[in-house]
């Protein structure tokens, strides 16, 4: 008895020691234990540093073309011929839209012949001084230590009538940010590597001696001769001496890079009431929550909803029609909500003003019908004069106490003639 009574206290110890381990493994996440399973810590997600070296290299807008594939040079050397270059640039690419033709074109420019060369050591730089080449010279950095452009630049192309007020509004225009606004030439060597490494000093038995390594210097990519651009005249560089070396680019103006597709128009939908969360919906579908800017189809009906809760009835604003304005491109939508206070005193004195004139009509009609009956007929007429005076502004209150929108360019917030909106 007493044997059982020990084994079932050890039992008893054992599994409270159990217990008690798995809970301190749980809070400090210790190793599972057998027999017991443990949720994963979970994790914050994590960026990547290129993603955030791209934005900033995108605050950089005279990035280097040196590293550019040939083919990808040849087509930027053939676009000069044809007028302005419009890309669309983001930091760590840069595209060329070929097909957005806008007025303009490259007149060359020759400058003193001079040479520079541009060291990188470590990735900040890289994204920093070659951001189009980054991402794919970024190995070959970590693996040499050291990158080096050194360029020869005999002049440059620069952008001559260019007009951004006559921007194209197309397919082949969307996400045009930038416009080529110079492009310098000459001819270049990038290299890599070249830069010397001690790995320590060790002699015979563990004294003295020395040893030391390097990276050797290699040439990745080159075009052009440097002797030869002494050789460039005001009319054309030399053939030898005309590689893209550097773009300076022209942002374009927000109104043109913000641009949405064809028959579109920019809505902004302003908040209703401070601290509440309407919905901008299409029909049965949200779109965004106040305040939100979208480009949105002008044909379209829209509409503004509050749902404060279960007991209290939901809220909605009708949006008019934005076909009227879509020809200013860019709109504010401001809502007027409903205004229940006015609602309230409307059905009032609709109500009292409805009473007023049943009662004069029926005390009107039965004072006529007698000989003596002129004092209520008076007193009907009273009446009914009363309820007239309650009744006619009672309805405008309910009518006028609906929410209405008022739409304005958003460029100027004073509305155009008959823009203030229309109440439903």
């Amino acid at each position: 008895m007493l044997a059982t009574m020990g084994d079932s206290r050890e039992e008893a110890a054992r599994v409270f020691v159990a217990l008690a381990t798995a809970s301190a493994c749980a809070v400090t996440a210790c190793g599972t234990m057998p027999g017991f399973a443990t949720a994963p810590m979970a994790r914050a997600p994590e960026i990547a540093d290129n993603q955030s070296r791209c934005k900033l290299a995108a605050n950089h807008e005279n990035p280097l073309v040196t590293e550019w594939p040939a083919p990808e040079k040849a087509n930027l050397e053939a676009r000069l011929r044809e007028g302005s270059i419009v890309v669309s640039y983001t930091g760590c690419t840069l595209k060329m839209l070929p097909r957005c033709h806008v007025k303009g074109e490259y007149q060359w420019r020759r400058t003193t012949t001079s040479s520079d060369t541009v060291e990188i050591h470590n990735a900040d730089e890289l994204y920093a001084k070659m951001p189009l080449g980054a991402i794919t010279l970024e190995g070959e950095l970590q693996r040499s230590g050291r990158l080096a452009v050194q360029t020869t630049v005999a002049g440059q192309f620069k952008l001559a009538e260019f007009d951004p007020t006559n921007f194209p509004r197309d397919a082949e225009c969307v996400g045009a940010t930038h416009v080529i606004g110079a492009l310098t030439v000459g001819a270049f060597k990038l290299r890599s590597g070249g830069t010397a490494k001690v790995s320590g000093q060790v002699g015979a038995g563990g004294v003295g001696g020395g040893a030391s390594s390097s990276s050797e210097e290699t040439v990745m990519r080159e075009a052009g001769a440097p002797a030869r651009c002494e050789a460039s005249t005001d009319a054309a560089p030399h053939p030898e001496c005309a590689s893209p070396i550097q773009m300076f680019l022209q942002p374009l103006p927000a109104n043109i890079v913000d641009r949405g597709p064809a028959g579109t128009v920019k809505a902004k939908f302003l908040p209703v009431r401070p601290g509440q969360d309407w919905e901008v919906t299409v029909g049965d579908r949200k779109m965004c929550s106040t305040p939100c800017e979208r480009w949105v189809d002008p044909a379209m009906p829209y509409s503004l909803k509050y749902d404060p809760g279960i007991l209290q009835r939901n809220e909605i604003v009708e949006v008019p029609d934005l076909r009227p304005f879509a020809f200013h491109e860019r709109i504010e939508v401001r809502p007027t909500p409903r205004n229940n206070g006015e609602l309230i005193g409307g059905i009032l004195l609709t109500t009292f003003g409805g009473i007023g004139v049943v009662t004069g009509t029926v005390l009107t009609s039965v004072g006529a019908g007698k000989s003596d009956g002129t004092t209520m007929r008076n007193a009907g007429l009273i009446t009914l004069a009363s309820g007239l005076l309650l009744l006619a502004p009672g309805i405008w209150m309910v009518v006028d106490s609906k929410g209405f929108v008022k739409i304005t360019p958003m460029a100027a917030q004073s509305p155009w003639p008959g823009g203030e909106g229309t109440k439903p």
